[in-house]
């Protein structure tokens, strides 16, 4: 049997024998034991973790856990020990951790629990050395769970408007687009040419007919932008209504400008088709109208059509 002092004895022997092993000029490393806690509110959390040369780091775990390695050969020749056991990681580099080009740790929690991923960075930092990391998941607050909710929420929106204009049918061309649209039913088409070409502000109007169609109206004008002006970039369309005097009412209609072309280059002319939809009481009735630019600035301007 040893008494208590040959034990005290062994063990200074032991240490000082560790201590005369140890390199000559070897860098002595503060070794810390830290607990930090991951918010089960974020969808990934990511934690720093401190090594150093031939020290052993330990990192613990509150539940089983795999490792995701995205690039196992980047980490060949770093560590001469890289251990997963279900509920711990140990870690005893053989070198200092690069400043770049190392991949982060990906551990993965088992239990389904939030968060399901937890990412650690591989760093050599200064004189102090993580020995001991213990891990622990907070469960989320309510405020946390009801944030995630409304996000999600705005999420699912969102693809089920995207979803809905890819379950759009794509757009008939020609008469195709006019029968599915309702703007061509039984009822005829009333076409009427206007004589009156308006007053251009650098844009000339060649021709405008007008159409209805039910609760359709459209209007077919043939445009130039005239030599020495700039290039005219379609806007809007107004159809202000005119009482039985001849004066303008509170009643405005609006509609974008529909070019063949992108835009109107000086001297270029070109065919534009506007449509509205109006409400229909039988009589004809009169419009002042305004073709515009997109700055709202050069157009053609009609002081009365009939539609």
């Amino acid at each position: 049997m040893f008494s208590p002092g040959a034990w005290t004895m062994a063990a200074v022997l032991l240490l000082g024998t560790a201590a005369l092993a140890q390199p000559q000029g070897a860098k002595r490393w503060r070794r810390v034991e830290r607990s930090v806690s991951v918010s089960a509110g974020t969808a990934e959390s990511v934690q720093r973790l401190r090594l150093a040369p031939q020290v052993v780091t330990t990192v613990l775990f509150d539940s089983d856990v795999v490792l995701e390695v995205a690039d196992p050969e980047a980490l060949r020749g770093l560590f001469t020990r890289l251990e997963l056991e279900t509920d711990h990681l140990v870690l005893k580099p053989a070198v200092a951790m690069p400043e770049k080009g190392v991949p982060p740790l990906v551990v993965r929690f088992t239990d389904g629990a939030a968060p399901a991923h937890l990412v650690l960075e591989l760093t050599t930092d200064g004189d102090e050395v993580d020995a001991v990391v213990e891990v622990r998941r907070r469960p989320a607050s309510a405020e946390q769970l009801e944030a995630e909710l409304v996000e999600l929420r705005s999420q699912c929106a969102a693809l089920e408007s995207r979803l809905a204009t890819g379950r759009r049918p794509v757009p008939q061309e020609g008469l195709a687009a006019a029968i599915l649209s309702g703007a061509i039913g039984h009822r005829s088409v009333v076409w009427r040419w206007v004589d009156n070409l308006g007053v251009g502000q650098g844009l000339k109007a060649l021709r405008l007919d007008t159409y209805r169609s039910g609760e359709w109206v459209a209007l077919a004008l043939e445009l130039e932008n005239r030599r020495g002006q700039e290039t005219w970039v379609p806007g809007l369309a107004r159809l202000t209504r005119l009482d039985a005097d001849g004066r303008r009412t509170n009643e405005v209609l609006e509609a974008p400008v529909q070019l063949a072309e992108a835009r109107l280059r000086p001297g270029q002319s070109a065919r534009a088709v506007v449509q509205w939809r109006a409400r229909v009481d039988g009589a004809p009735t009169a419009w002042a109208l305004e073709v515009l630019d997109a700055p709202g600035r050069r157009g053609v301007r009609w002081s009365r059509v009939e539609l």
